[in-house]
């Protein structure tokens, strides 16, 4: 299968991901398992940035194909560091995504990966885009608490 129809299953699976972190409510999850606190409209955002990177990723693999390979590895750290791991380390209480990530995210980016013939530097440029687009709403999100980057009334953004 080609990197470029892979790109675009991924961005299929991320909205599949999407509904279902929606409706089984992981927004409520992060904060109690992973003390992340993001607001309604703020996760709305990040879920459709991310959507939108995927698609516009998918539309570039033929010619710039580290992107494809940046969303897949974007998908492979969702599911781990952001389900995964957060399930098993509170003792296994169900994460909101996870079946998603377990059954889509994992394959697709295994044969991402797997297919590709780009040099290991490729690889490694890719996985650290993937880490650096899933990490920037995280630190937004910590760096939102700091006086710094409060508004001007000194109210605290939420």
């Amino acid at each position: 299968m080609s990197l470029t129809v892979l790109a675009w299953l991924a961005v299929g699976a991320y909205a599949l991901h999407i509904v279902e972190e929606h409706i089984l409510g992981w927004q409520g999850w992060a904060q109690r398992s992973m003390n992340l606190s993001i607001d309604a409209d703020s996760y709305v955002i990040v879920e459709v940035a991310f959507l939108v990177l995927g698609a516009i990723a998918a539309m570039l693999a033929q010619v710039a194909p580290v992107y494809a390979l940046a969303f897949g590895a974007f998908l492979l750290i969702n599911v781990t560091f952001f389900h995964l791991l957060p399930m098993l380390i509170s003792g296994g209480k169900f994460s909101p995504g996870i079946l998603t990530g377990i059954f889509l995210f994992y394959p697709i980016g295994y044969y991402e990966f797997a297919g590709t013939n780009l040099p290991q530097n490729s690889l490694i440029l890719a996985i650290v885009i993937g880490a650096a687009v899933i990490l920037w709403p995280v630190l937004l999100l910590k760096l939102r608490t700091q006086r710094y980057f409060q508004d001007a009334s000194g109210r605290k953004r939420r």
